[in-house]
Formats: structure tokens, sequence, C-alpha cells
């Protein structure tokens, strides 16, 4: 049990020392990133965003995998159609999107636009938690986007 303890302390150092200098270089970059969707762009949609960090782990890597091919899997008419959005930023780069979905974390976040603007979001901060179960995860997400979806 100790060693277990000790292993995951570890982990969690390594961790955080990995999105602290992810996070330094970023800003040391500055925000070259691509600009942000506007509300002048019309029509009702949903955008999935995954936000994430500079540094990525591999439970990271794996959530966005999982959220970009539900989206592409079961919702690829919508998709298709440009009823719905995906979109992945590094919100290290991107603070506005990280100050406007309250985002601390590499998230997945559910935009509603309704003719051009935004009228409501949700963060899904569970997929953290419900990754290891696919099924799960996926009708956690899939639920989040059906109920945005024009």
């Amino acid at each position: 049990m100790k060693i277990w303890i000790t292993r995951l302390l570890l982990a969690f150092a390594i961790f955080t020392l990995g999105f602290g200098l992810g996070k330094d270089a970023g800003l040391r970059q500055g925000a070259a990133a691509a600009p942000a969707a506007t509300a002048a762009e019309a029509g009702d949609k949903v955008i999935v965003y995954y936000l994430h960090t500079t540094f990525r782990c591999v439970t990271c890597n794996a959530i966005e995998r999982m959220t970009r091919e539900l989206v592409e899997r079961d919702f690829a008419a919508a998709l298709a159609e440009g009823r719905i959005e995906w979109r992945e930023a590094n919100f290290q780069e991107r603070e506005d999107l990280a100050k406007k979905y309250e985002v601390a974390t590499s998230s997945v976040v559910v935009v509603r636009i309704e003719d051009g603007k935004e009228t409501g979001f949700q963060r899904l901060d569970d997929v953290w938690t419900l990754h290891p179960n696919p099924d799960a995860f996926a009708e956690y997400v899939g639920k989040a986007i059906r109920q945005y979806l024009p």
C-alpha cells in the first residue's frame, strides 16, 4: 500500500511540474493562436471544444481522441451539415477561452450557438472519471451534445 501511495504522489508531482512548465512556456510564446469564433458566425449549431494545456498527459490525449471519435461517428450527419463543429485549442495560449468557460484543466466544453450568438455552454468535468468506461463516457458526452443540437 505504501508503495502505491508513493507512486501516486510521484505521478502527481510530475504532472504538476509538467503543467507549470507548460503554462510558463505557453505564456512566453505569446498568444499567436487562431482567432476566437465570433458572434458574427451565422446560424444555429453546437461547437464541441477540447481545451487542453501545452503539456498533455496520456489521459488528456485519450479524452480528446474519445470525444473527437464520438463526434465524428455519432454526429457525422450534423458535422457534415455544419450543425456541429469540432474544435481543439490550447487554453494556456487562448486565455479568453479559459476565462469564458472557466477552464483550469483539460476539458470538453459543449457550446450552443443560436443566430450566430452563444446562448449557453456546458463544461463536461465528468469526462475525467468516465474515460475508463467508453460506454458511459459516450453516453455522457453524447447526451450533452444532443441537448444543444439544433
